[in-house]
């Protein structure tokens, strides 16, 4: 039985590589891309080529510590303008109590610009919290500054509740002149208003509107020429209230059907 023939090791190799050429060209060709990229990014990338030379830091700045934001960036700074990185920047300051948003983009050749919104309190919001107009809470430091806003309170999880209550209240009682300040739902879901003339208003948890409906209609019989001397109403009857007075510092029961 004849031998097959044996093909040289040359001639076997070169086979090989003519018949994968275009596999192996292709793949050696993907991977000096590859490292073409990488190296380009790390030059990019190095702060000693590209500086940040300038953080320009703009917003209408009323109650946020603008050094204290300064101070919060530097440490996210060195990357160089590629290296920065302004996802994790933005971050840094939205995380700041007071800020409410944050734009940051680079500006060519060696800006930083940032753009900062912030908060802008309506109310307080139980010890040292306050309530932005969309109900959402923050906490700043310092906790308490010098502001003229209404007191909130209830439970966590119920700020918009309050603030929607806060303000429906406000337009129920617009008739009869007195003017909200404060507002609580406690534990047990009643409602307790307080007015700038110090006026105590129990609502209880349920017909709220239709309980203050029934102050403001009765208010120019009952109320109104002896304003000043209201103390506190008890909203919390089925078909009436009840009243204390200041001057006499007793309760007198009004029932009105």
């Amino acid at each position: 039985m004849p031998r097959p023939e044996r093909r040289p090791l040359r001639e076997i190799l070169l086979g090989f590589l003519l018949e994968h050429f275009r596999s192996i060209s292709g793949g050696l060709l993907l991977v000096l891309l590859t490292l073409s990229v990488q190296m380009g990014l790390q030059w990019l990338q190095d702060p000693w080529r590209f500086p940040l030379e300038v953080v320009k830091i703009q917003g209408d700045f009323r109650y946020l510590d603008q050094a204290r934001l300064q101070a919060q960036l530097e440490p996210h700074l060195g990357g160089g303008f590629f290296g920065v990185d302004v996802g994790e920047v933005c971050e840094v300051i939205e995380s700041m109590p007071w800020v409410a948003t944050a734009t940051v983009k680079r500006v060519w050749p060696d800006r930083l610009s940032v753009l900062v919104t912030e908060q802008q309190p309506v109310a307080h919001w139980g010890e040292n919290g306050y309530l932005n107009a969309r109900g959402e809470s923050f906490v700043p430091e310092p906790t308490r500054v010098d502001l003229e806003l209404p007191a909130l309170a209830g439970p966590a999880g119920h700020e918009t509740a309050v603030l929607e209550q806060y303000r429906a209240m406000s337009r129920a009682l617009a008739p009869t002149g007195l003017r909200l300040v404060g507002v609580t739902l406690d534990d047990r879901r009643a409602w307790r208003l307080r007015t700038d003339s110090g006026v105590q208003l129990e609502l209880g948890r349920s017909d709220t509107r239709r309980r203050l409906q029934r102050l403001v209609q009765a208010w120019p019989t009952v109320f109104a020429e002896r304003a000043d001397e209201l103390q506190r109403v008890d909203l919390r009857y089925s078909n009436g209230f009840s009243v204390r007075w200041q001057q006499a510092n007793a309760k007198t029961d009004n029932s009105k059907g």
